[in-house]
């Protein structure tokens, strides 16, 4: 299997954007940092998955989050599934 290859992290100031990381070198830090942003902003997982494909979204944020972004984003930004007080 072919290594990936992920773009640096944006936070590390020592590495240039255009410069591309192998995900099996990442270190415990840096696979950290990526998750914390994908928790803060769930486009990053979506932006992984077009540029590098699903399989490895799934191997640097976990097969379960990645699951639940792809299944949060289905129900939408404002369903809540449920009804309001008002409404009841």
């Amino acid at each position: 299997m072919a290594p990936v290859v992920l773009p640096a992290p944006r936070p590390t100031a020592d590495i240039d954007d255009d410069q591309e990381l192998v995900l099996e070198e990442l270190t415990r830090e840096q696979v950290l940092e990526w998750r914390n942003r994908a928790a803060a902003d769930h486009q990053l997982v979506f932006d992984h998955i077009d540029r590098y494909g699903e399989l490895s979204a799934q191997r640097l944020f976990t097969r379960a989050f990645v699951a639940q972004v792809q299944r949060l984003a289905s129900l939408g930004h404002l369903d809540l599934g449920y009804t309001t007080w008002s409404q009841a």
